[in-house]
């Protein structure tokens, strides 16, 4: 008879005594007795850090996170008996999100990583945020291999020869392997620029596991940045993987969910193609959690034991002094630039992920509106951004230049573009279509209007389009021809907006967006931006009396 998920997790327990943590799912799992435990890894494992050298207060909790207080658990581990034979791992997309990036380019990160001693990091798609030369200038400075095992580089690359499909390791006389994963679409989602590209993802970890076998190492471990709905794909279509450690999908599993879930376990198990089980885990964001397993194997390398502990980063716990000293020192010119006053918000301006990917925000009709207002003179006419792109609120009052950058951290620059009403509809469409996963591509507007169904199919979800006019708005013409300011990323596909690469007269303006924000601000202070009914939900769009062109 198969095993269930609850009944392998049973088994493990009764052969070896330890604690698991488990769901309860009716998952299967191969009929086969698995033997004794005779060897162990400890994982310890971190994703989406993102720049979060600092710890981030969380808006639903206390304080998380923070460099200081991880290297101090880390060192606690490590100098327990349960620190033999353990893995420091990160899934990828260290670069990006706060100040701290903006001013050192990930190597303030880097020093620290270096410090805490990682084994070993995937390459996530905002590593390419800034090109990638500024990722050549991270691996090469790295003391830990990065690893993408779909990443094709070309020899003219500057990435070349610093990105590996995988690595070996013997611990305690066992070989191991470990290889990376990154995002299929890096190239719609980054700037990765020419000279490399990326394979599918499961192919490609097909492929590695197999020349990994052929070398007689069956423990093999995939670090990957492809999202927890990619990582389970793999776990049930590729035989051979023992443990997936994931990132990407800023996936909260067990402890990490408030209110806990028995559905959303740490870390989950996944029977692959031959009923085997494989381990899934991941961190959710910033250093919020310090994701620990421990998997046991039999003399078959099958997973027979499973334990997992999950630490949570809170504010209480003891920080590293020298962590905290170096990070004062290199916070210096940061807190400077953080604290010019540029403005002032009469109210919260509203840049939360979940409601810039979703819906229209007021602090999305402001980068739009500031976007379209500097390209007036360019004759533009539209303003569609990327919800994506706004990764922070505004609070009401005094506005800082830090805080314009936490919001627009990409370096973007505004760009122009003409398209056909056809297109301007297709890049709704394109924006709308991935809502339920919560994809940057949510389209903030200005000089438009216009309503969707969400419970339509994906590409037929927008049901009426409206043109600001001098004399009000009139519905999109698909056969004519309207000049679209948009940010650079965009202007070249990015967030799968092909219709706007397909535009004519292209022209990147060269204002880099947080300065054109930072500049309305100033100018419009104090700023009260309001939700008008640009973006409505439904199957019509009527005219609001308060809402102007």
């Amino acid at each position: 008879m198969p095993l269930t998920r609850r009944e392998f997790l049973r088994y493990a327990a009764t052969g070896t005594g330890i604690a698991i943590y488990a769901a309860t799912s009716d998952t299967t799992f191969a009929a086969v007795a698995p033997g004794p435990e005779v060897f162990r890894i400890r994982i310890l494992h971190t994703n989406d850090h993102h720049a979060r050298i600092e710890p981030v207060d969380g808006s639903s909790g206390p304080l998380h996170g923070g460099v200081a207080r991880r290297w101090h658990r880390i060192q606690k581990v490590r100098q327990s008996k349960r620190g033999r034979n353990l893995l420091l791992l990160d899934a990828g997309d260290v670069f990006q999100g706060t100040l701290w990036f903006n001013l050192y380019d990930g190597l303030a990160d880097l020093e620290f990583y270096n410090t805490m001693g990682y084994d070993a990091m995937a390459v996530g798609n905002h590593e390419f945020d800034r090109g990638q030369a500024t990722l050549a200038s991270f691996a090469s400075q790295a003391r830990f291999p990065l690893l993408s095992a779909n990443m094709v580089v070309d020899a003219t690359s500057p990435l070349h020869g610093l990105v590996h499909p995988y690595i070996t390791r013997r611990i305690d006389n066992e070989w191991i392997a470990i290889f990376g994963l990154t995002p299929e679409d890096t190239g719609i989602l980054s700037n990765a620029g020419s000279g490399v590209s990326f394979t599918p993802p499961i192919e490609a970890a097909k492929r590695v596991v197999a020349e990994l076998k052929g070398k007689g190492i069956d423990k093999i471990i995939a670090l990957t940045h492809v999202g927890i709905h990619v990582d389970r794909q793999i776990a049930a279509q590729v035989s051979g993987i023992s443990v997936i450690i994931g990132g990407h999908s800023h996936t909260a599993m067990g402890p990490m969910v408030s209110p806990p879930d028995a559905a959303r376990p740490y870390p989950e198990l996944i029977a692959n193609p031959e009923g085997l089980p494989v381990v899934v885990a991941s961190a959710w964001e910033w250093g919020r959690w310090l994701g620990d397993i421990a998997i046991g194997f039999d003399r078959r390398s099958r997973v027979v034991t499973v334990d997992g502990p999950t630490i949570e980063l809170m504010a209480d716990m003891e920080s590293d002094a020298g962590f905290e000293s170096r990070i004062a020192e290199l916070k210096a010119p940061i807190s400077e630039l953080r604290a010019r006053e540029i403005g002032s918000a009469a109210e919260q301006l509203d840049g939360s992920r979940a409601n810039v990917r979703t819906r229209e925000t007021n602090l999305g009709n402001l980068v739009a509106d500031a976007m379209l207002g500097r390209a007036r003179n360019d004759g533009a006419q539209l303003a569609i951004t990327n919800g994506g792109g706004i990764r922070a609120s505004i609070d009401a009052g005094a506005v800082t230049v830090g805080e314009v950058l936490s919001v627009l951290p990409f370096g973007n620059t505004l760009a122009r573009v003409d398209m056909s009403g056809e297109q301007v509809q297709a890049a709704l469409e394109n924006g709308v279509s991935q809502v339920e996963s919560g994809a940057g591509r949510f389209p903030q507007v200005a000089g438009l209007r216009f309503s969707w169904d969400p419970s339509a199919a994906a590409g037929a979800r927008v049901t009426a389009v409206h043109v600001a006019t001098a004399d009000g708005y009139t519905p999109l013409d698909a056969a004519a021809t309207y000049r679209v300011v948009t940010n650079n990323f965009m202007l070249t596909g990015g967030d799968g907006y092909r219709s706007i690469a397909a535009g004519q007269n292209a022209i990147d303006l060269g204002y880099i967006l947080a300065d054109v924000v930072a500049d309305y601000i100033a100018a419009n202070s104090p700023v009260a931006a309001t939700v008008d009914g640009r973006i409505i939900e439904g199957t019509s769009l009527s005219e609001p009396a308060s809402v102007k062109p």
